[in-house]
């Protein structure tokens, strides 16, 4: 199929298809001044976005400030949210002194992965949340293991309206736990309810 008028959703559908099927592309170049054409075989894939969109150092490496910026709450949000953190800690020269988690306009997500990144960030042993279910049944979710940020590394969550669900969940844990200052425009989206995964038979 020519291409060459086609747009980029055009182009994608046509290259989408099941995973480990496989798709024959061709390809115009120009090599010194003459046209080739070469084949491609290409494996499609099923391809995994990371809940983290961004993580980085802020300003001089030397003043050790990380940046996470975190889209949602999706199954491996968790490992991918504890991979950022400890690179972004063996990237700046003398560890990280202050860390921003940029929450805003995150719809949140699963509670165990919410719980997950909270045990990362807060005091071991620590309440995060309880949640009630319909019959009455009321169960609490703690910090099991020690946090990956120690106590001397300041916590900044940047939270908005659209800062929801397990979003909330984090926050309201850093701030309830003191182990870090929440910043935002307005309040957060009041969503007070949680997803979790349960396997059918």
């Amino acid at each position: 199929v020519d291409t060459t008028e086609k747009g980029v959703d055009q182009v994608r559908d046509l290259l989408r298809g099941d995973p480990d099927t496989q798709i024959v592309v061709e390809v115009l170049r120009d090599v010194n001044g003459n046209e080739v054409v070469e084949k491609k075989t290409l494996k499609r894939q099923l391809v995994k976005m990371s809940d983290v969109r961004v993580a980085t150092l802020l300003g001089d490496p030397e003043n050790g400030i990380g940046y996470i910026n975190l889209g949602g709450f999706n199954s491996g949000a968790a490992k991918d949210f504890r991979t950022a953190l400890l690179l972004l800690r063996y990237s700046a020269p003398h560890d990280l002194k202050g860390l921003i988690l940029d929450l805003r306009g995150n719809p949140g997500g699963l509670l165990d992965m919410a719980v997950e990144i909270a045990t990362a960030l807060v005091p071991e042993k620590s309440d995060i949340v309880s949640s009630r279910s319909k019959n009455g049944q009321e169960m609490v979710y703690r910090s099991s293991s020690a946090p990956l940020r120690p106590a001397d590394m300041k916590l900044a969550v940047l939270v908005n309206k659209g800062s929801a669900s397990a979003a909330e969940i984090v926050s309201g844990a850093v701030q309830d736990l003191d182990a870090g200052i929440i910043v935002g425009p307005s309040t957060t989206y009041g969503k007070g309810l949680v997803q979790k995964i349960i396997p059918l038979p």
